[in-house]
Formats: C-alpha cells, sequence, structure tokens
C-alpha cells in the first residue's frame, strides 16, 4: 500500500470523526512465515495485514482502540466506543517541527518472491544439517512493513521497513544447538555460518550430560537469553512511573544499582540499529543511556512513548548493551564453574520489588569448567533478584547480535559474562 492509499485512509477516519479530535496510527505488513524441520517445509503462510488504532485524550489518561475493518461502518463503530470512553476529549497537543532520526530500514523485498527466498535458506540449511547426520527446526520469514501515523491537527509521519529473520534448532545426538538471524536487509543474510555455530554449539552439548546441584554459577547469557531476562525491568525506566514511587528505580537515579561492566542505551541512532525513529504520539524518539558503568543515568519520557501499543506507556524498543574487548569463545576459557544459557523456555517475574525472578532454560545450555565445555546441562533452573544477577556481570563479548524486539524496535545485544546465577 503506498503513502496516497494510507493517507486516504486516515482522510476518512477524520471525516467520519468530525471535530472530534483524535490520532490514527496504521500498520501494514506483508510477507511470509515459513516453519521448517528436518524432512522440509511443515508451515508455510503469508500474512497480509492492515491495522489501524483509534487514540484520543482525556483529562485521565489516553484512550485507544484498535480495528482491522476498513469500511466506513467498521470506522464508525470504533469511533462511537472512542467517543463512548472519551466523552470529555482533550486537545491533541501541536508538535513543533522537530528533527527525526534518518534511519534507512527498508530494502527492495518483492514480497511476490518471499516463497522462492524462504525455500533457497532451508535447502541450503537443511543440506548442511543432514551431511552432518543430525535434525533441525527452525523457521524463516520476510517481510514488508509500513508505519503511519496522522493525527488531526496536521501532523503526518510515515516509517517504510522490511525485515528478514532466520533461526534454527540443530539436535546432534542429545545435544541441542540454536542461532537465530534478524536484519533489514534480506542480503545479510548468511545461511552457512549460522547453521555451523548451531551444530557447534549442538555438538557441545551432545558431549556428556550434567545435572547441577544446587548453588551459585558464573553463567554466560547469550543476547536472545539475555533480552528475555531482563524484560521485567523495562517499564520500571519509566520517569513518571519513578516520580510517583512506582518503580524499582525510585530514589535511584543518579546512584550506582549495576556492575561498571554493565551499560545499557535506549538508541535508535546507534548505526547498526534499526526501528521506527517517532513514537506513537508523533514525538521524535532520542538517544537515552539508562545505565552508564553501572549507574542509573537517565529514564525515559517524551520520545519512547507506546502509549496504544503496549501495556506500559513507556517502554524501551532499541535497546544496546555495549560491547566489551573478548570474544564469546575468550570469555568460556575464562569460566572456572558455570553454565552458558543460550535460549530461555520460561521465565516470570515473582516479586516486583525486588525483581526475583525464575525461569527454565531450554534444552542445549551447556556446563563449563576450568574453560572447557563439558556437556549439556540437563533441568536448568534459576531463582534470582535481577538486581543481584546485574550486579554480578563481569564483562561483556565484542560481538554483538541485532534482535528482534517487538513490534518497532529491535535489541542489539553482546555476550553477557556474569559471576553468579542462583540455580535451584
Amino acid at each position: 500500500m503506498k503513502v496516497e492509499e494510507v493517507n486516504k485512509f486516515a482522510g476518512r477516519v477524520f471525516k467520519l470523526a468530525g471535530k472530534f479530535p483524535l490520532q490514527v496510527f496504521i500498520r501494514i505488513k506483508k510477507g511470509i512465515l515459513v516453519r521448517f524441520a528436518n524432512n522440509g517445509v511443515h508451515q508455510n503462510g503469508f500474512q497480509d495485514l492492515f491495522s489501524y488504532t483509534v487514540r484520543a485524550l482525556t483529562q485521565d489518561g489516553p484512550v485507544y482502540l484498535e480495528s482491522n475493518d476498513v469500511s466506513d461502518a467498521g470506522i464508525r463503530n470504533i469511533l462511537d466506543r472512542v467517543h463512548l470512553l472519551a466523552r470529555h476529549s482533550e486537545p491533541l497537543p501541536k508538535l513543533k517541527k522537530r528533527s527525526y532520526v534518518q534511519k534507512k530500514e527498508y530494502f527492495p523485498l518483492q514480497v511476490s518472491k518471499t516463497p522462492e527466498m524462504a525455500s533457497r535458506a532451508i535447502a541450503e540449511g537443511l543440506s548442511l544439517i543432514r551431511r552432518q547426520q543430525a535434525s533441525a527446526n527452525g523457521y524463516y520469514s520476510a517481510y514488508e512493513r509500513f508505519f503511519y501515523l496522522a493525527n488531526s491537527e496536521g501532523l503526518e509521519l510515515s516509517h517504510q521497513a522490511a525485515a528478514v529473520r532466520f533461526g534454527v534448532t540443530i539436535t546432534k545426538g542429545a545435544g541441542k544447538g540454536y542461532l537465530s538471524f534478524f536484519h533489514p536487509d534480506p542480503k545479510k543474510l548468511k545461511v552457512t555460518p549460522i547453521v555451523g555455530e548451531a551444530m557447534n554449539l549442538a555438538e557441545d552439548a551432545s558431549h556428556d550430560e550434567i545435572l547441577l546441584t544446587p548453588g551459585e554459577y558464573e553463567c554466560v547469557f547469550s543476547p536472545r537469553a539475555f533480552l528475555e531476562l531482563i524484560d521485567p525491568l523495562r517499564r520500571h525506566f519509566d520517569a513518571r512511573l519513578t516520580q510517583d514511587g512506582k518503580s524499582v528505580f525510585t530514589g535511584a537515579l543518579g546512584k550506582k544499582i549495576f556492575s561498571e561492566a554493565f551499560t545499557l542505551e535506549e538508541n535508535i541512532e546507534h548505526p547498526r540499529q534499526f526501528g521506527v525513529p517517532f513514537d506513537a504520539e508523533g514525538s521524535p524518539r532520542r538517544r537515552v543511556t539508562l545505565i552508564n558503568k553501572g549507574t542509573l543515568k537517565e529514564l525515559l519520557a517524551e520520545g519512547h512513548s507506546t502509549r496504544s501499543l503496549s501495556e506500559h506507556p513507556f517502554n524501551p524498543q532499541n535497546l544496546i548493551v555495549k560491547e566489551g574487548n573478548l570474544s564469546q569463545k575468550a570469555i568460556f576459557k575464562k569460566i572456572k564453574r558455570g553454565i552458558f544459557i543460550n535460549k530461555i523456555w520460561y521465565h516470570t517475574l515473582v516479586k516486583e520489588s525486588s525483581m526475583e525472578v525464575t525461569g527454565l532454560a531450554t534444552a542445549g545450555s551447556i556446563y563449563i569448567e576450568d574453560g572447557s565445555i563439558r556437556g549439556r546441562v540437563i533441568h536448568l533452573r534459576y531463582h534470582d533478584s535481577l538486581f543481584s544477577i546485574l550486579r554480578s556481570v563481569v564483562g561483556t563479548s565484542k560481538e554483538q547480535i541485532l534482535l528482534k524486539d517487538g513490534e518497532m524496535g529491535a535489541a542489539l545485544f553482546p555476550y553477557i559474562w556474569v559471576s553468579r546465577l542462583k540455580v535451584v
């Protein structure tokens, strides 16, 4: 769908709304999702999605509803519901002309050719896997995406994007290895090294079976596992929540709360980051150093609103953990007695005030002793505080991996080495 067509649809919404002040946020996604196993493709689906969110302001906060019904009757229905919820609407803020990050996230991607692209990538991967007498399951997706925001004050913003993802879990003997790829440019996908690294991890995990006794261990988190691990912290970076005394960071601004080896940014401006350069209110997104060498430096406010897109008003969408000087393999060599968690299967917040979490790692976690991989860890369950874990960060790898993170952003994370994780 072209910008002109989306603009025309938004115009219909505003016309039917009359003088009622509101905002329309439109999301479009077209492409393919293929899931495969060792015997080939077992699920293949096209997606052609169009949805829009109508949002109004009230004295009690924003009111928003989402729909994919583009008929006049469908638009009237959602407008009636918004009117009902926002009887005393507030005028929308007039945003001054501001500069937005120029982020190239769209690369030529012919949606009609995505089945052919998927077939080639999967065939290449499975050929390598079968040659090693291993088995696998995984996924391939390629999409064109489009984000558009307009309001009754005349604001109009748009962002076009592409995205290709490939992930594979390889089973070799009793060992498992996982690795994934994400990037807006489909030409960046190199299947062979991804499969090769996942195969290496599977072979390492197949050596022996290790049953850990409960206690504290060094741990290396993969970028994917670490992203899942710190998810409960996200909403607490909200400046308003902190000011109201409802955040675990209340009173901690400017104080050292984590390890000096840990720096965390929200930064769409980074050359290897991708995402929508404006928030769900139309404000330009900006760089914020949340944690600087363990110190809580800044919080999220204007330019990071995800209202109408997520449960919490302010949510980081382009997180970056600063890289270190050692390679992942060099970090492994320094481990005296520890584990590598590649992927988390189950993770939940137990006690919010202390950020106490518990979870299970998927099969494929490995045990490392005196710098050597000894085998796979079975039944790996952890129970610890995120504050304790992040206070024990020893270092990060020089490799950083781009990960899809939510609908409008990405994360750029290295491997994270911590000195202690409580295993139960």
